[in-house]
C-alpha cells in the first residue's frame, strides 16, 4: 500500500511504500529522494521535491525512478 503526503506550501511529495523506520535516503536525481531500508536495501519511499512544477513541464515522465508509480492515477487524485 502506498501512502502519500504532499506539502501544498513548499511544493514537495512524500511517498512511503513500506516501513520508513530504518530508511536511509540518498538524492539520486536533482530533485528525487529514494528512501531504502539500512538492513535490506529494499525501497521504502521516494521524496520529489518541486513535484507539481516536475509534472506540469513533464520532467517526471522523463526521469527514470526505480519503481513503477502511475502519477496521473496513483497520486494526483489524491493530492488535489
Amino acid at each position: 500500500m502506498i501512502s502519500l503526503n504532499y506539502d501544498n506550501q513548499y511544493d514537495i511529495l512524500y511517498i512511503g511504500f513500506a516501513d520508513k523506520s530504518n530508511s536511509d535516503g540518498e538524492e539520486f536525481k536533482n530533485g528525487f529522494v529514494l528512501l531504502t531500508d539500512t538492513d535490506s536495501n529494499e525501497i521504502t519511499g521516494l521524496t520529489i521535491f518541486d513535484f507539481m512544477k516536475k509534472y506540469e513541464n513533464g520532467a517526471l515522465k522523463a526521469t527514470h525512478i526505480p519503481i513503477k508509480i502511475d502519477y496521473d492515477t496513483d497520486v494526483l487524485p489524491f493530492i488535489k
